[in-house]
């Protein structure tokens, strides 16, 4: 399983700058936007390295397993190709348009059944498989999760190395997790998506010669997704798959209800995620991104609670505490804003309605608040 990471993360690490100089070529050039933090046109596709290199860790596998025992990573094979090859032509294609949304989600929606259909069948044609229940539930939910999971990570990949960071985190959660149910496509899955990553993250942190691009984002959201799918019908408690996972998921899930909460279109690009305001009230990126994997590890590291079938005690305290790391972080930009504020030693001055209403020769009344009171009334 080492060797299929390592061959991950070699192959990875050689394409990548191949890819950035053919995509300079193509101009394929990401230029900065409403929801861009960066300023200065970066090549994107770069994910087309990170496909590459996972292909590369799914033939080792193959290779140093034997055809009849490698462990069936199929789904997870199907989930790279079909959406890397979705993400590929947004990306080429982005200068004229790029897909339409409704044609994107339906190649999208697509490609998550037949990455559904693909895990069940994996699932249940190896040992007793899942009772029918479980089956149902997979067969209603697992298209909208792949579809989901799959536009979570890609809305979530707007700083220098922060994607690179939670598909490593991921990955090596749901491979501890394989081997504590001694589920093997998930420690070959997990070891693979864990390789193909780190082999990128120096292109992409901390200064960023290349972009994963919808290429990368797609495979690799679409690969953590299909083992997470394929965990959960293995019998792996619940917490334990959503751990890895769960800061891009709250993030993304708040997101966008607070803005369809506020009438706003949520499907526009926007710089409301929690990670994008940590970036804008001043962190660095490679701040952000550490500070995001960290707590990504924390929550990993709790969901193996559940994994190693610890008594109801101990795992409802770990639930308590994953959902304690995600609140911090949900928390953050708000805490930071407040921070800042704090340290600034002018007060700030507001006008009074009072002062509105009178001439404009007269002199305004202000209401002098302070730096934190003006903080928490500029960011409700």
């Amino acid at each position: 399983m080492v060797g299929a990471g390592s061959a991950a993360c070699i192959v990875t690490l050689a394409a990548t700058p191949l890819v950035i100089a053919y995509m300079r070529r193509l101009s394929v050039l990401d230029v900065a936007g409403e929801r861009s933090l960066h300023t200065v046109p970066t090549p994107r596709g770069g994910g087309a390295a990170v496909v590459l290199g996972m292909f590369s860790g799914v033939l080792t596998t193959v290779l140093t397993s034997g055809r009849a025992s490698a462990p069936d990573l199929l789904p997870m094979t199907l989930a790279i190709t079909i959406f890397g090859l979705i993400g590929l032509a947004e990306d080429v294609a982005s200068d004229v348009g790029g897909i339409s949304p409704l044609r994107r989600l339906a190649l999208q929606g697509t490609g998550a059944a037949a990455v559904t259909a693909t895990t069940v069948l994996s699932v249940t044609l190896v040992g007793d498989g899942p009772g029918t229940a479980l089956l149902v539930a997979a067969v209603v939910v697992g298209p909208l999760w792949v579809t989901a999971f799959v536009n979570a990570f890609n809305f979530m990949d707007g700083v220098n190395g922060i994607s690179a960071a939670q598909a490593t985190v991921a990955g090596v959660g749901y491979a501890l997790v394989g081997t504590v149910h001694h589920n093997p496509p998930l420690v070959a899955g997990g070891v693979v998506v864990a390789g193909a990553a780190i082999g990128f993250a120096p292109f992409n942190l901390p200064r960023a010669l290349v972009f994963l691009g919808d290429v990368g984002s797609y495979a690799l959201g679409g690969a953590i997704a299909a083992l997470a799918l394929q965990a959960a019908l293995s019998g792996v408690g619940v917490e334990a798959v959503v751990a890895p996972v769960v800061l891009y998921l709250a993030d993304t899930a708040t997101t966008l209800a607070r803005r369809m909460r506020g009438g706003e279109r949520w499907y526009l690009p926007h710089r409301e995620h929690a990670y994008q305001r940590l970036a804008t009230a001043g962190w660095s990126h490679t701040a952000v991104t550490g500070y995001t994997c960290l707590l990504a590890v924390i929550c990993g590291a709790l969901g193996l609670v559940t994994a190693a079938g610890a008594a109801a005690p101990a795992r409802i305290c770990a639930d308590l505490a994953i959902c304690f790391v995600v609140a911090r972080y949900l928390g953050a930009p708000r805490r930071v804003a407040v921070r800042q504020a704090a340290s600034t030693t002018a007060p700030v001055v507001i006008p009074t309605q009072r002062a509105a209403a009178e001439p404009a020769t007269a002199e305004p009344a202000t209401a002098v608040l302070s730096p934190v009171e003006a903080a928490v009334r500029k960011h409700p």
